[in-house]
């Protein structure tokens, strides 16, 4: 009689890390993660087939990798795509650490004598330096308050798509053999895209305005509010989420050329294959 139960059983994955959510579930909506809790999520290494993923070009551009990964991964996190972007880099790191270790090795070339080098970088202080990063989400421009929130995974994910198609046609037609005039003319509706693009970008992360004890959420409103104020308003909101944008960069690390001894300042780029790739 043959055993029902196979003893591969026992070598199912077990978790690796527990991680907390820099957001800590402030801006993630009721039902995104498991009881809605965001502390001490158990992350699992990748499987094979997460790894597969994490290799194929278009599962990479719409975001379906990371989706995926995560769910596999981060079990826990039930909709990554409603993920707050500010989480996505600490949960990453953290599946990369308990799919390979704790270091990374990564090769850069040293902007003081040319020579490419290959460093190990421990990847603990990211998940360390993510729990103390601080996001503004209120700004007051005169009587009004601006209430701002980061993109999810999906909203960054679909202006991510747009960007990279527009980016794709301007050059396309940057490299193009033809009149100055035409070219011109072709690259006009092009810039006035990107521009739009990016207009809609910053009104997505305002999430209301405030004033005289009245709150505006409709986004159309909020829209027809800048198309028909000074322009002081909507640099404002925009210097504020580009100084969030920072705050949130992969912190540097400094190492040392061996061939001149200069220091340099190199972060590890995130969300890509290359990031998952043994080593």
């Amino acid at each position: 009689m043959e055993n029902s139960q196979s003893p591969l059983k026992k070598y199912k994955r077990q978790p690796k890390i527990l991680i907390d959510l820099p957001s800590k579930g402030k801006y993630t909506p009721t039902g995104t993660t498991y009881n809605d809790n965001t502390e001490e999520l158990k992350v699992f290494s990748m499987t094979p087939n997460d790894e597969i993923l994490f290799k194929t070009p278009d599962a990479m551009i719409n975001g379906e990798a990371t989706v995926e990964t995560i769910k596999s991964c981060v079990p826990e996190i039930l909709n990554p795509w409603q993920i707050p972007t500010l989480d996505i880099d600490t949960i990453l790191v953290a599946i990369r650490m308990a799919s390979y270790g704790n270091t990374m090795n990564i090769t850069h070339r040293c902007r003081s004598c040319n020579e490419e080098n290959a460093y190990e970088i421990s990847l603990q202080p990211y998940i360390d330096s993510y729990r103390s990063r601080v996001f503004t989400d209120v700004v007051q421009v005169d009587d009004l308050i601006f209430k701002i929130r980061p993109l999810n995974y999906k909203e960054y994910t679909e202006f991510q798509k747009t960007s990279i198609a527009l980016r794709r046609s301007l050059s396309t037609i940057l490299n193009r053999k033809m009149e100055d005039a035409e070219k011109e003319k072709a690259l006009d509706p092009i810039y006035k895209q990107i521009a739009q693009n990016s207009l809609r970008i910053i009104l997505q992360n305002i999430e209301s305005i405030s004033v005289d004890g009245e709150t505006e959420t409709n986004k159309q409103e909020i829209k027809n509010f800048f198309d028909d104020n000074d322009v002081s308003y909507f640099q404002k909101i925009k210097d504020l989420i580009e100084a969030n944008a920072s705050a949130f960069e992969p912190p540097k690390h400094k190492v040392k050329c061996p061939a001149c001894d200069k220091e340099d300042d190199i972060s590890i780029t995130l969300d890509q294959s290359d990031f998952f790739g043994k080593g």
